[in-house]
């Protein structure tokens, strides 16, 4: 009997626990279409701005979206507050027709705003354009500025501002506004993940062998493998005081619909099924700054060292977990490479791929990647000329310093094979066996 009771009370303190998860669900938002003023804007691109703002908020996943043909100008964003807010503490009542700058509200549409939770106001505030005459044809330059405006119904207040700067490029104007208006996904799918009121809220229902967990929420809510979480312990203080603190980081290795599964980097104590999560937001890319020594071990002689390689490596880390792309570009500084005859700086630019085996803070990750070599020109008058190709392949072992920062040494086999045109003096094969360091950053 006494067995059956405290089991009894175990089971109603892991339910109790678990139903104290602060867990997020979808918010509800209406989204302005884009405004501009004093700008000529080729035919096609507001929608195409609107069309992006639209897709990257619904592929977030963690919001219900009204879309709204209003343009709200971002001069008028703050009277506009104003107005909610009137209507929010006095009960004002909104004319048959209420014209707001270029909008022109009916009482129906301005009831139906002030039902939903966060109403987003995005505004063009810089376009600029120009074109370059080559040899080939004529190329257009466009550079876009688009801010947006986060504004919580309730409070009538503003949640968060801010622009984001894109650039594009095309044969005529209006391709190379579009280029631009499309750059502006990426940047705004992170600034929107930035903003804590929409940062993810999840917990962990459940504790698997090999520090690996499930975590409510998946798909339904955007989530992605290489998705971050923060482990939250409350603490009490001295005061009495309540305070949140994070004591462990996760990785997100597998998404479904409602749950997704995850492999915990460290934690300072024991993961349990109810301990609370919260979203670290990143841009999903680690970025490597690293220095490299060659060396030549011949069979009948010393190891000696044939130079080295310094560069910087970019992997893409959201999306992906135990298998991940990278591009990089480095510096080959060996005699190969090194003449000052030569019309240019030698650069290798390389593409590849790595696996990331987790144990804990240690990470190892074997990879493999090729890439061409050449000579990137001093002045306007040189073109680039390719002198090699080739690749290599390693393995680094990286150490987390911190939630954002990684220190790693690294060591394989590399060979980069001449194919320089002829005029071009002294360019030899170069490669060996390397060994170096670095540091990553996670952006």
């Amino acid at each position: 009997m006494k067995k059956h009771l405290i089991l009894l009370l175990l089971a109603v303190v892991l339910i109790s626990t678990v139903s104290a998860q602060e867990v997020s669900e979808k918010q509800e938002i209406a989204v302005f279409s884009l405004s501009y003023s004093d700008w000529t804007i080729p035919s096609g691109a507001l929608g195409i701005v609107d069309q992006q703002i639209i897709e990257v908020l619904t592929n977030l996943g963690r919001f219900q979206i009204k879309g709204l043909e209003f343009r709200l100008r971002a001069d008028d964003v703050l009277d506009f507050i104003d107005m909610i807010k009137d209507v929010n503490e006095s009960n004002m009542v909104i004319d048959e027709k209420y014209r707001f700058g270029e909008a022109v509200f009916t009482e129906a549409d301005f009831e139906e705003l002030v039902a939903s939770f966060i109403i987003v106001v995005p505004a063009l505030t810089f376009y600029d354009s120009i074109v370059e005459t080559t040899g080939d044809g004529a190329v257009w330059e466009v550079e876009l500025q688009t801010a947006f405006t986060f504004i919580h119904v309730k409070d009538s207040t503003t949640l968060a501002q801010f622009s984001i700067d894109t650039f594009g490029t095309g044969e005529t104007q209006r391709e190379a506004t579009l280029d631009a208006a499309k750059a502006i996904s990426g940047q705004l799918d992170y600034e929107l993940r930035s903003i804590e009121e929409f940062q993810l809220k999840s917990g962990i229902i459940e504790v698997l062998p090999g520090s690996r967990v499930i975590i409510e929420l998946g798909e339904g809510m955007g989530l992605a493998k290489g998705d971050e979480f923060s482990i939250m312990q409350t603490k009490t203080l001295n005061s009495g005081h309540t305070i949140k603190e994070s004591t462990g980081l996760l990785v997100i290795s597998d998404v479904k619909q409602d749950v997704s599964y995850g492999r915990v980097l460290y934690s300072d104590g024991r993961v349990n099924p109810g301990d609370q999560l919260a979203e670290v937001p990143r841009m999903g890319i680690d970025v490597s700054a690293y220095g490299t020594m060659l060396f030549n071990i011949p069979e009948d002689g010393p190891i000696s060292l044939d130079g080295g390689l310094v560069g910087v490596k970019s992997v893409f880390a959201r999306g992906f977990y135990d298998m991940r792309p990278f591009v990089g570009v480095e510096v080959p500084l060996v005699d190969g490479t090194l003449n000052s005859l030569w019309p240019g700086i030698p650069l290798s630019a390389y593409v590849g791929g790595e696996l990331m085996w987790f144990l804990g803070r240690l990470q190892i990750e074997p990879s493999i990647a090729f890439g061409v070599t050449g000579l990137v020109p001093l002045t306007d008058t040189d073109e680039f000329v390719m002198s090699h190709i080739g690749g290599k392949a390693g393995v680094a072992l990286n150490w987390m310093l911190t939630d954002s920062l990684r220190l790693f040494i690294d060591g394989g086999y590399t060979h980069w094979f001449s194919i320089a045109p002829d005029w071009l003096p002294s360019v030899d094969a170069f490669g060996g066996i390397f060994a170096g360091l670095g540091v990553t950053f996670k952006l």
